[in-house]
């Protein structure tokens, strides 16, 4: 059965891979890389620093090997995009007329294109309104291992200036780290319950 969840050693070693071939290290040899090649029947397994990343023909370019590195990567990012949109929908504590947006595609659009290595998820009014206070967050999920940057603010009236609820939050909070991108939901999830209940001002879900 093929696991759900995100594989994290290979999403370093993938990432890694990718980095040492790419750029400022193009021109940098497959040995001088860490990767190695073993022939099995018509494909060759492509390891980095001895941990399988990729499947490739026995002919194949330098670019292709580039774009199967995220290939492959793209796949654990779907399964860690997935993770974190269905805890957090189950653990945030929203207003009815607030909702989350993941931007799954856009992230892999440009995770094809430049390897760009994050993804955004939004927390909002479903349509701006004049019903106050609103909430809006903006998470900056990474996709080489389970980190964020989090962004909150609030909005008390239509003609106020945005709150950030965060200014005055230590750093664990604004750029949270865990072991999985399930523990890194939970951990964001409780950061914003935790700023609202906090925060005089807060909004009631």
């Amino acid at each position: 059965m093929i696991s759900t969840r995100p594989n994290l050693a290979y999403l370093k070693a993938a990432w890694a891979a990718h980095a040492s071939i790419s750029a400022e290290h193009c021109r940098q040899s497959y040995d001088e890389a860490g990767i190695s090649f073993e022939r099995v029947n018509h494909s060759w397994i492509v390891r980095k620093d001895g941990t399988q990343v990729s499947t490739m023909p026995l002919r194949y370019t330098r670019q292709e090997l580039r774009m199967g590195f995220l290939g492959r990567i793209e796949m654990e990012a779907r399964k860690a995009a997935h993770e974190m949109e269905t805890i957090l929908l189950h653990e945030l504590e929203l207003p009815e007329d607030h909702s989350l947006v993941v931007e799954m595609e856009e992230a892999m659009r440009r995770l094809r294109r430049n390897g760009t290595r994050s993804m955004k998820i939004f927390v909002g009014p479903r349509v701006l309104s004049e019903f106050f206070p609103q909430l809006f967050a903006e998470i900056h999920v990474f996709l080489d291992a389970p980190r964020a940057c989090l962004f909150l603010h609030q909005r008390d009236t239509k003609e106020g200036t945005a709150i950030d609820l965060l200014a005055d939050a230590p750093k664990r909070k604004r750029h949270p780290r865990a072991e999985s991108y399930a523990e890194l939901a939970q951990r964001i999830a409780a950061a914003i319950h935790e700023t609202l209940d906090e925060s005089p001002s807060a909004m009631s879900a």
